[in-house]
């Protein structure tokens, strides 16, 4: 065979050759904010597998690839064998508001901007306003919240939210300007004028800071135990809510050979029982620890190194109780140990406490429940 021959076939061969197939691709983004996609719109060979990516954007999520193609699967495999038209959508994410209450009332949610009955898209604003029940106000907003006070509240959804609205029945009735002060022979006074009681040195100094507080009621006798005093109340025809209620008892439950252990219960009742007389608005109870009686002139002729230690076990129950339940407890004890070298602070009696000693409890109590009133 000739070279011109051969010449003309090599020609005939490559003019004969299957040019590659091409087909457009179009990829669109919906919304366009909602993400990308790792392939841009082009010519194809067909045949060619496209791996396939798309991205959600932060606040949003893939939802599926729809048009020519569809797949709900983020990472995918397509096969080039058409032109095609395909989208990759995405949404916003929703969240929810999760509203609970504390106490008596009732939250509407009402929505401002975007989003569908209780899941919201992110971006969303939601109102949502606190409405007590008859007899209770509105207290405030705890958790994913930015103000405590304000009502109605604009939430704008960026995250799930939990958030408790509170409510506070009133505080209102014929002793809420009254002191009730329970106790034993500590908080009656034995051996002490009426004047130099610390619950009425207490109640005169109050009324220095406020008029609302101004009238003193008090459940006390010498001897009495914890089980004593509350059947004392519960015999007393109570009305709460009161004004202010202290509580200081335990002394003869240590006295009469009760320990620590025993004594806890009768004291987390009592507690319980006291917190209901003002309605549960704990910064209007305040407890008092129990005096060292070991301290006094009349302990010396106990061990009074037992006693002290005994007092002490006692005083940890009421103040781990009191404090574990956000309830102001004050610790009068270590003054009581002063009358070891200072006999002054003792009663003609020998044991109980003076009106100079009462007046230091006044002193120590008094900057501190003062301020409720501010």
């Amino acid at each position: 065979m000739s070279i011109k021959h051969l010449f003309f076939c090599f020609l005939f061969i490559v003019s004969c050759s299957k040019e590659p197939i091409l087909y457009k691709i179009d990829f669109n983004i919906n919304p366009s904010e909602g993400g990308s996609i790792n392939m841009p719109s082009d010519l194809y060979k067909e045949g060619d597998v496209l791996n396939l990516s798309a991205t959600a954007s932060k606040n949003y999520f893939f939802d599926n690839w729809s048009g020519d193609f569809s797949s709900n699967d983020s990472i995918t495999d397509l096969i080039i064998d058409s032109e095609k038209i395909i989208t990759a959508n995405f949404s916003k994410k929703k969240f929810e508001i999760n509203v609970s209450i504390d106490g008596n009332g009732s939250v509407s949610k009402r929505l401002i901007k975007s989003g569908v009955k209780n899941d919201y898209v992110h971006g969303s604003i939601v109102e949502i306003l606190a409405k007590p029940d008859n007899g209770w106000n509105f207290l405030k907003w705890s958790g994913d919240i930015t103000s405590e006070s304000t009502n109605p509240q604009h939430v704008v959804v960026d995250q799930t939210k939990n958030i408790t609205a509170v409510f506070e029945e009133e505080f209102v009735g014929i002793n809420t300007s009254k002191f009730l002060a329970l106790g034993d022979s500590y908080t009656i006074g034995a051996a002490v004028d009426v004047a130099e009681r610390w619950p009425v040195q207490f109640l005169k100094e109050l009324k220095s800071y406020t008029n609302q507080i101004d009238t003193l009621q008090i459940i006390a006798t010498s001897g009495w135990r914890v089980d004593q005093l509350k059947n004392a109340m519960n015999n007393a025809d109570l009305d709460p809510p009161y004004g202010l209620v202290s509580l200081l008892i335990g002394v003869n439950n240590q006295f009469q050979g009760q320990d620590a252990n025993g004594f806890r219960p009768e004291f987390v009742d009592i507690l319980e029982k006291s917190l209901k007389l003002v309605k549960n608005k704990k910064e209007r109870l305040f407890v008092l620890s129990i005096p060292d009686w070991g301290a006094s002139p009349f302990g010396a002729q106990f061990d009074r190194t037992k006693v002290s230690k005994e007092i002490d076990e006692f005083n940890s129950v009421v103040k781990e109780e009191t404090e574990k339940r956000g309830i102001q407890f004050f610790d009068i004890t270590e003054i009581s140990r002063k009358s070891l070298t200072d006999e002054s602070l003792i009663a003609y009696d020998g044991l109980h406490p003076s009106g100079k000693m009462y007046k230091l409890w006044v002193d120590k109590i008094i900057p501190v429940i003062s301020k409720i009133f501010e």
